[in-house]
């Protein structure tokens, strides 16, 4: 299903995640680090969940100074929030893996989760973003040893 909704997402919103990928992306680019800021933030404006009505989702991206790296991090958070009314039971909560990976779409090769946690009227998960891992072929490799 986080597949198959992660495509939908990124057929439906596709402009919107281009601009906030984009916003994600210039962070980086911030002085972000010893003497600088220790991290900065975006958001995507909130809407609603394409897979659980009465849920509103709600998206930030980020970065955070890694001291220990000497790098900056950039992590993306998916809340979906009840609206009022709304029981908890019967959400795909699952839609928030869905987001993330179509948030990685593009510069980064995928949203690592890294937990979550119950806010009011909802559940807000955190990821990671990770850059992509350059490959060679086997036959450069060989001809560089």
């Amino acid at each position: 299903m986080i597949t198959a909704l992660a495509q939908r997402i990124r057929i439906q919103c596709s402009g919107e995640l281009s601009v906030f990928r984009d916003q994600v992306s210039a962070l980086v680019w911030q002085d972000i680090g010893t003497g600088g800021l220790e991290g900065a933030a975006t958001a995507m404006a909130s809407r609603p969940s394409l897979a659980s009505p009465g849920v509103t989702v709600d998206i930030v991206g980020f970065t955070e100074w890694q001291p220990a790296d000497g790098m900056a991090s950039v992590g993306v958070t998916v809340a979906l929030r009840l609206d009022a009314g709304r029981s908890a039971a019967g959400v795909h909560w699952e839609e928030a893996h869905a987001w993330a990976c179509a948030v990685a779409d593009g510069p980064w090769t995928l949203a690592e989760f890294i937990g979550s946690e119950e806010a009011p009227g909802g559940v807000v998960f955190h990821y990671l973003l990770k850059d992509p891992v350059t490959f060679y072929p086997l036959d450069e490799l060989q001809g560089a040893l």
